[in-house]
């Protein structure tokens, strides 16, 4: 028997709540993640006397609960077309509304070395939206100038990179993870391309490509530049990646500021691992039978181009409504794949090629002993004709 998710809709104040009619959600359900960006649902509803008071229902800011979540109608556009009312709805993960609501009014005046969990605890302090956060691994320290006067959800928007997390949210809570430890993570599951997954697409982006940046370490002096920001560094030069300058051309990035390094040489290593020095590699595909967990890594194998990689799974759309619907997810796992995906397909061509040229050369040897007046009886033909099909 199939299990559906359970998924019904409230008024704001959750003091009315009731059922959305299957069939609908079957033909137009959609859920979409985004990591460290979106989280929603979408779907069309049309108007009948059996689900009359849930259609009432659907306005904007009420709430869709599916799935253990909750998510805050944001759109929802009538439509009346041969008689008929249907109902387009697009409905935000209810984190983010609370996430806006949390406002932190006090600013921490200068430009200050701040750890993650240091910044958002001081953004959170006191919220009334009932917002906690986790914090799973290591993070980079990193100059952050007059924190405060902003909401929660901004903050989010303009420092999570910078500080290399990824973040899940469950309702109220946020849990953050660093690069580092999601990449430490045992590899569990296996996808295989044509068995788990199907049409692999590949694509490049440079956006946040960075080659050159200053490196900063542990100040020496706190507070006495313009702004109370340090002047002088226990460490303090620029990191380039000649090999990718070379390949894509010079791109400088904002400094690269951690106080926790008082060497160059264990910082430079730190600037390599850490600088986005070569194009982000996204893998997009279908799945057939696969369990979507946000944020894992998992290795993918495609036998056809005799390459593997470890990805990490960034985003997904999916309706758990249709079984016939199959979700598409992305992975993502940065500078590793560019390489190891050029390769592959070069190598995969080249056999190719290698192939043709092989298959000729066998054809001109069949032909070459067919003789003029040769008599060839049939056996004769299919045997050649097998031999030639043998080739791959």
């Amino acid at each position: 028997m199939i299990q559906y998710p359970k998924l019904t809709i409230s008024d704001r104040l959750n003091q009315q709540r009731e059922r959305l009619p299957l069939a609908d959600l079957q033909e137009t359900f959609k859920e979409s993640w985004t990591v460290n960006e979106t989280w929603q649902v979408t779907f069309a509803i049309t108007d009948s006397l059996a689900y009359e008071q849930a259609i009432q229902l659907l306005d904007v800011q009420n709430i869709v609960h599916y799935g253990g979540q909750s998510y805050v109608i944001a759109q929802c556009t009538k439509t009346v077309s041969n008689g008929l009312s249907v109902y387009e709805v697009t409905a935000s993960h209810l984190f983010y509304r609370l996430a806006n609501n949390v406002r932190q009014n006090n600013v921490k005046t200068g430009t200050l070395t701040y750890g993650l969990a240091d910044a958002v605890n001081f953004m959170l302090a006191n919220n009334d939206q009932g917002l906690t956060a986790n914090f799973i691994g290591d993070f980079p320290k990193i100059q952050i100038e007059n924190l405060g006067n902003s909401s929660f959800n901004k903050f989010l928007q303009d420092y999570i990179s910078k500080f290399d997390a990824s973040y899940i949210i469950d309702n109220q809570q946020i849990t953050f993870y660093s690069a580092a430890y999601l990449k430490q993570q045992p590899v569990i599951d296996t996808l295989f391309y044509q068995h788990d997954v199907e049409n692999v697409k590949l694509s490049l982006d440079t956006t946040s490509l960075v080659n050159e940046v200053r490196c900063l370490g542990k100040p020496i002096d706190q507070g006495s530049g313009t702004n109370g920001s340090p002047t002088n560094y226990q460490v303090d030069f620029t990191y380039r990646d000649d090999d990718s300058v070379k390949k894509w051309g010079l791109q400088r990035g904002d400094p690269l500021s951690d106080e926790r390094f008082t060497d160059q040489e264990s910082m430079t290593e730190y600037a390599r691992q850490t600088v986005q020095a070569q194009p982000i590699a996204t893998l997009t595909t279908t799945a057939w039978d696969v369990i979507i967990k946000q944020c894992e890594t998992v290795k993918l194998i495609m036998p056809n181009l005799d390459w593997q990689t470890t990805v990490a799974l960034n985003g997904y759309e999916r309706n758990p409504f249709n079984q016939f619907s199959l979700p598409t997810i992305t992975f993502d796992n940065a500078s590793l794949a560019v390489n190891d995906i050029n390769v592959a397909m070069f190598k995969h061509i080249t056999n190719a090629h290698d192939n043709v040229g092989k298959t000729i050369n066998q054809f001109q040897v069949a032909l070459d002993e067919l003789q003029d007046g040769d008599l060839i009886t049939d056996d004769d033909t299919i045997d050649k004709l097998n031999e030639l099909g043998e080739i791959s």
